[in-house]
């Protein structure tokens, strides 16, 4: 239950900086919006503002919306559609509900890390927009490597969490 509150605050608090963020830029940004970078970070691709602000609030409502829905979901799911490790010991009935809460928890708080991943990138891309960079590097890549090991921290937290436990002897 706290971990769902602290996950609410955090996605409000996102939506909240999303939306300020989204409106600090909106006069600033050149139209086209540089929006594609190429393997070196060089800017080779554009797109239009109205464009550019349609996906970047397009994948805040995913992040922000659609996953927790997703979460809620879990419950009407059938155990054969959801992919947890150990399946059969962690979805057995009197431990369903608590790794459902778990699960439906944990998508909420992948969908506002996430979210934070692209207020970051916007920011990124909004620089290069405005003082003309032709580069989006080195800051993406401490972006990206920061987001991808906070992913894999978690990838590993779950796999842990539904280890299968000892049965101790008697």
């Amino acid at each position: 239950m706290f971990w769902a509150i602290v996950n609410r605050m955090f996605s409000s608090a996102t939506a909240l900086i999303c939306a300020m963020q989204l409106w600090s830029w909106y006069s600033k940004l050149p139209d086209p919006v540089p929006s594609h970078f190429d393997a070196a970070g060089q800017v080779n691709g554009e797109m239009s503002l109205f464009g550019f602000y349609a996906l970047m609030i397009t994948l805040h409502v995913v992040m922000l919306i659609l996953f927790p829905v997703l979460g809620a979901f879990l419950k009407v799911i059938p155990n054969s559609m959801i992919n947890v490790p150990n399946k059969d010991y962690w979805l057995a009935p009197e431990r369903r509900d608590s790794t459902l809460l778990f699960n439906s928890t944990f998508l909420v708080a992948i969908g506002w890390q996430t979210s934070w991943l692209l207020i970051l990138l916007f920011h990124l891309t909004c620089m290069v927009a405005v003082k003309n960079k032709t580069t989006i590097t080195p800051e993406f890549n401490y972006v990206m490597t920061g987001y991808l090991l906070v992913v894999f921290g978690e990838v590993v937290y779950f796999y842990y969490k539904f280890r299968r436990p000892k049965i101790e002897a008697n």
